[in-house]
């Protein structure tokens, strides 16, 4: 299996696990394709919103905790890896409830992956808008 093979069926499962679930097993789930030093950043500064392997899994249920999906689709994505290292871009548009309102959104996610252990995890996401 390539490199580039791997790293796009991690962002799947990452992708299916939240937005398809269960919610059962979802924090295990997106956590196994995480480093235990995992960053999660967003917004227009791209602040810091979570750290380590179990924070940063467990924002996607928390997120499905205050929100309903109603429909969420996913772009391919573009990677590059040079390398242990690689960058992972994809699209992304949802729409989902949040007290009451409906809301649609679209991104861009950006992915950093290290094969620092012998297999492609998860080491900084970065959520920026449109």
């Amino acid at each position: 299996m390539t490199d580039s093979l791997e790293i796009e069926q991690l962002l799947e499962r990452v992708n299916n696990a939240w937005a398809h679930g269960p919610t059962e097993g979802m924090v295990e789930t997106i956590g196994a394709c995480f480093d235990e030093a995992m960053v999660i950043a967003g917004g227009p500064e791209v602040q810091v919103r979570g750290r380590g392997r179990v924070q940063c899994a467990t924002s996607y249920a928390s997120f499905l905790r205050i929100c309903t999906l109603h429909e969420c689709g996913f772009d391919p994505p573009a990677i590059e890896v040079t390398g242990p290292t690689a960058v992972a871009v994809c699209g992304w548009r949802m729409t989902f409830e949040h007290e009451g309102r409906i809301h649609r959104e679209s991104g861009r996610d950006i992915f950093v992956f290290s094969k620092a252990t012998g297999r492609w995890l998860a080491v900084w996401r970065a959520m920026l808008g449109r």
